[in-house]
């Protein structure tokens, strides 16, 4: 059994059919068909069971699965490492980004970009969840959210420190304020970002405790866009990011300055601690640090 072989049941076992495998590895059905069974006869054991249209691992087929995806890793990171070696930088990063912190990319590919002008990206955007995910998978290297965040088993540079603004549809009440306390937005219907993995929700929830206050809460929502759109809309107020409100400035909402609180939050630049980086993620966490 070679690496060859390994990837071939990977992507069998994550499609879960010959047809979207084969598909996937840009290969003919029976071949890849001929090389499952030639792994099978060689480990003396059922990989994987049909089951309807789909086809399942089974016990065996899992165990070989989980180690396959750790070798062919391996092998990966060797390769990189070695490619790596020559002088330069070439290839492509990849980076994840949560809703709240995708401000910040822009400009920092921007500048990255006029230092290693030969490097390509591919972006990625998903909560935190998905973030976690993808960097276990080494779908993307590095991420920048929005702390705090839950990620586990990474790296963390945080980045600059902002404060939160109240934005308000225009034309409403509030809307001629240059400045609210945050004990009297309590009386406000609040749409609050809330997206799995992201304690802003619990940050904002609990200012409100201290200062012995309720919130009135009508809405949660994961996407900033979605949130700016029902304020336009006046559905209600909500508490953002400083950056979230000037990426989004328009004539339907307004920005109020927030007093008699300090509460803050920052982006941040995470990457799994202990895996194999290329040049250009590792070049690109400089930046930051």
């Amino acid at each position: 059994m070679d690496i060859r072989q390994l990837r071939y049941f990977i992507a069998i076992a994550e499609e879960g059919q010959i047809t979207g495998a084969a598909k996937r590895l840009k290969m003919a059905q029976p071949p890849l068909s001929q090389q499952l069974k030639q792994m099978e006869d060689e480990l003396g054991v059922t990989l994987m069971e049909r089951s309807g249209k789909r086809m399942e691992l089974t016990e065996a087929g899992l165990t070989l699965y989980r180690q396959a995806l750790n070798i062919v890793h391996q092998m990966d990171e060797a390769l990189s490492e070695v490619k790596e070696t020559g002088e330069g930088i070439r290839g492509s990063l990849s980076i994840g980004v949560s809703a709240l912190s995708a401000y910040f990319l822009p400009e920092q590919i921007r500048l990255f970009q006029q230092q290693y002008p030969l490097i390509t990206y591919k972006v990625w955007k998903g909560d935190t969840q998905l973030l976690s995910q993808w960097l276990e998978r080494r779908t993307i290297e590095v991420a920048i959210v929005r702390l705090p965040h839950s990620l586990t088993n990474c790296s963390t540079i945080p980045l600059e420190e902002e404060s939160f603004v109240l934005i308000v549809p225009a034309g409403s009440p509030h809307s001629g304020l240059r400045e609210i306390h945050m004990r009297d937005i309590a009386e406000i219907p609040l749409i609050i970002p809330s997206i799995p993995g992201l304690g802003i929700y619990d940050l904002i929830v609990k200012e409100f405790s201290t200062l012995g206050v309720e919130p009135n809460v009508i809405c949660e929502c994961p996407d900033i866009s979605l949130i700016v759109s029902m304020v336009g809309a006046k559905v209600g107020a909500s508490i953002v990011p400083r950056s979230a409100w000037e990426t989004h400035r328009s004539e339907q909402i307004h920005g109020i300055e927030i007093a008699g609180t300090a509460i803050s939050s920052s982006a941040a630049v995470v990457w799994q601690t202990g895996r194999h980086l290329s040049k250009a993620a590792k070049r690109f966490i400089e930046m930051f640090s």
